[in-house]
């Protein structure tokens, strides 16, 4: 825990005390926002991408079929 800061004052006093709460995803610039953003969005991607890949592999059966 901090020192606690002792104020002499010759008469009336008043102290303000602000606490400040910062997020570190609150602090980012929009390059940073865009680069994370891209990544999430590429990772959604490549997993969309397995999931229908599995699934065409799933839903086939190994015969050529054959379109009239």
């Amino acid at each position: 825990m901090a020192d606690p800061v002792v104020i002499d004052c010759p008469g009336t006093c008043t102290v303000t005390v602000q606490h400040e709460i910062t997020l570190p995803v609150l602090n980012l610039s929009p390059a940073e926002g865009a680069a994370i953003s891209g990544a999430i969005l590429l990772v959604w991607a490549v997993a969309w991408a397995f999931r229908v890949l599995i699934q065409t592999i799933k839903s086939s059966d190994g015969n050529p079929t054959n379109e009239d």
